[in-house]
């Protein structure tokens, strides 16, 4: 046999999967969020019965480092690597690089006193406190470092459905039902979360999805997700 031939096989399948666009996306979004969910977990979600008791249903634990640097690995690294190998998209193409940049700073101005505002609203929920911060031991002077590492996981987050999958697939499906489906994912991947987060996943995602295709980058809304976050975190360890 030639020794062309298996880069011939190798080159058309490639090909047929930069054809298949869609599909690729949806199963490389699918494997990563199923890897990260079930054996990158800074927790355990498990099931209760009187009858069985708890059994968990994910694996052991990972500390909170290993959490969120295992975020950014099957979040983001892998699944941008796939869809720019076998895809051939760019990082601009995913919504990955400045966009809009005046429109984006413009947002910041408005978006960071919001979800300042929304964090200390959100850590007045009891249920909160039940599961942030992630880290529990995690006290007022090691946040700032603690703080840092969580914008590892909320860029990544968005680097996954607002970028591999809505910025990925508009022009495949279309901006709306694009948008629609990286926020149907992104709500799935809340659940073991509290049900007002949960909850409030959905109509984020879609204003998340929407300004994310107005700025044509998903930076910004990414930092505009981690403020959130961390000001929830902040309000609940020094309360």
């Amino acid at each position: 046999m030639s020794t062309r031939a298996p880069l011939r096989l190798i080159g058309g399948g490639r090909a047929l999967l930069a054809r298949r666009q869609t599909e690729l996306i949806m199963l490389i979004s699918t494997l990563a969020l199923f890897a990260f969910y079930y054996f990158a977990r800074a927790d355990t979600i498990g099931t209760f019965s009187p009858a069985r008791g708890w059994n968990a249903m994910t694996e052991r634990p990972v500390s909170p480092v290993l959490h969120y640097i295992g975020s950014a690995l099957l979040l983001a690294l892998l699944p941008v690597a796939a869809v720019r190998l076998f895809g051939r998209r760019s990082l601009r193409e995913l919504g990955l690089g400045l966009g809009r940049w005046k429109a984006g700073l413009a947002l910041l101005v408005v978006g960071i006193p919001l979800a300042l505002a929304a964090g200390k609203i959100g850590s007045a929920s009891p249920v909160m406190r039940t599961v942030y911060p992630l880290d529990p031991t995690v006290t007022a002077d090691r946040f700032l470092a603690y703080g840092v590492l969580q914008l590892l996981y909320y860029a990544s987050w968005e680097v996954l459905f607002r970028g591999v999958v809505l910025f990925g697939l508009k022009d495949r499906i279309g901006a709306g039902p694009a948008n629609a489906l990286q926020t149907a994912l992104s709500v799935l991947a809340h659940f073991g979360r509290p049900l007002t987060e949960t909850f409030s996943a959905l109509p984020a995602g879609l204003v998340f999805g929407g300004i994310a295709l107005k700025v044509r980058s998903v930076w910004y809304i990414a930092l505009i997700h981690w403020l959130v976050a961390v000001t929830v975190d902040w309000f609940l360890i020094t309360a």
